[in-house]
This record gives C-alpha cells, structure tokens and sequence, in this order.
C-alpha cells in the first residue's frame, strides 16, 4: 500500500512542475517533496506538498486533490489535508 501511495504523490508533483513549467516557473519545493517521498517520509511529504501549493499558490485540481486524499488516508495522514487553502483548488476541466 504505501508504495502506491508514493506513487500518488509523485504523480501529483509530476502533474504541477509540468504545469508551471509550461508558466515559466520553477517550484524547487516540489523537488523537496519527491525527495521526501524516496527518503521514506510519504507522511511528512504530504504536509510539505499542501504546504507548497498554499505558499506558491499552484492549482491543484479535484482529481489530484481526490488521489491525495487517498494516499494520505492509506498513510492514515489525511488529517493534513485539512490545511489546504480551498481557493487553490480548481475543476479538473478548467485551465489555469
């Protein structure tokens, strides 16, 4: 189970470096973040991801939002979750 759940969150990170990249920005957090993930701290790497979203304000989309959900719930660490500034979170079908 945790693996998949390393899995999640690195495809999360994936999907919003891509997506800032194709902005012209670099978020060096979300490095720090799959760093994290492949030192064994999936738990502490989902804290970091919302914290990074919120700090540098990256859409997170529902479906993203729904796969951490599920990582963080096999990690019995959704509590987390509940920092998530709300205003970051957009429609899967809507373009930044």
């Amino acid at each position: 189970m945790k693996s998949s759940a390393d899995d999640i969150i690195c495809a999360v990170v994936d999907a919003l470096e891509q997506r800032a990249s194709a902005r012209g920005e670099t978020v060096r957090a979300l490095g720090s973040v799959r760093a994290l993930v492949a030192n064994d701290e999936a738990e502490i790497a989902v804290d970091y991801l919302i914290n990074t979203v919120n700090s540098f304000r990256l859409a997170l989309r529902q479906g993203e939002y729904d796969r951490l959900v599920s990582a963080a719930v096999r990690l019995d660490y959704a509590d987390c979750l509940t920092d998530l500034d709300r205003q970051v979170l957009v429609p899967d079908d809507e373009d930044e």
